[in-house]
């Protein structure tokens, strides 16, 4: 009996341990399962909280493009703005260069124009003068009138000169005094005097003496008045002759001293025809 009692009250214990074992493993389980959740829960609210952390970062880089880009076309709309006024600047300034020089250009026209209206004026007093220097030169010595002035041809017929010599004869002093009475009530004019002889002789012999012929005649006028600074001398022997031939009529012609007379207010360009040095 007592036996019995004791495997009975066992019987209960293990009983009562089995039921508590399972209630147990079942409270363990329902528990594991609950963290199991709530690990997935967890996991997935942190995937779920980076995609939107990425997705705010996205956004952001976004924004911060969009701001770059934005500044950017401030800065190219502020720079267009300041090119815009540096080429009204430069248009205007354009403008007034253009006006200056449509200025400049209409004075430098009415300039040239006033100054060819005053040399057409002095050629024509200038003109005026020479004809009335040349009709007075006319009564005294042989002239021809050059582009620059006139040449007076002193040849041998009326200024002669000893064989071989260059001293002045008293008629060609008396020439020579009335030419230079003429110059010397004219003012602008420059002389140069050549010297020529004829053909008989060598080169060398008749360039020496075409120079003193030449030299004598310069000197003359000097002292008869004429500024020596006007007045220049050169020979030529027998070069440049006015006549051809050999004969004594030709040689007489070719034996002569020219005066070129050159209007020294005037500048004139290129060659001057009519004076044969």
């Amino acid at each position: 009996m007592k036996r019995l009692t004791l495997f009975l009250c066992l019987a209960v214990v293990v009983g009562a341990l089995a039921v508590a074992s399972y209630e147990g493993y079942g409270w363990i389980k329902r528990t594991n399962d609950s963290m199991a959740a709530l690990s997935r829960q967890v996991d997935e609210a942190s995937q779920l909280a980076q995609k939107e952390a990425a997705a705010v970062n996205a956004a952001s880089a976004r924004a911060n493009e969009a701001a770059t880009r934005a500044e950017m076309a401030a800065s190219a709309r502020n720079e267009a703005e300041r090119q815009k006024q540096l080429a009204d600047v430069q248009k205007q300034q354009a403008q007034t260069g253009q006006a200056q020089a449509e200025v400049a250009a209409r004075q430098a026209t009415e300039q040239a124009n006033a100054a060819r209206n005053e040399l057409m004026a002095l050629q024509k007093q200038r003109e005026q003068e020479l004809d009335h220097m040349q009709e007075a030169l006319n009564r005294v010595v042989k002239t021809r009138r050059t582009p620059t002035g006139m040449v007076m041809v002193l040849t041998d017929a009326t200024f002669k000169f000893d064989f071989d010599k260059a001293d002045l004869k008293p008629k060609s002093r008396e020439i020579l005094s009335r030419i230079a009475g003429i110059l010397l009530a004219s003012k602008g004019y420059g002389l140069s005097v050549f010297g020529y002889t004829d053909d008989v002789g060598s080169a060398e012999y008749n360039k020496k003496l075409s120079v003193r012929r030449a030299d004598a005649v310069r000197d003359y006028l000097v002292e008869a008045g004429i500024d020596p600074s006007i007045i220049n001398a050169s020979g030529y022997g027998k070069t440049n002759p006015l006549v051809k031939g050999a004969t004594e009529a030709a040689r007489a012609q070719n034996r002569r001293v020219e005066i070129a007379l050159t209007d020294s207010e005037i500048h004139y360009t290129g060659e001057t025809p009519g004076v044969t040095p």
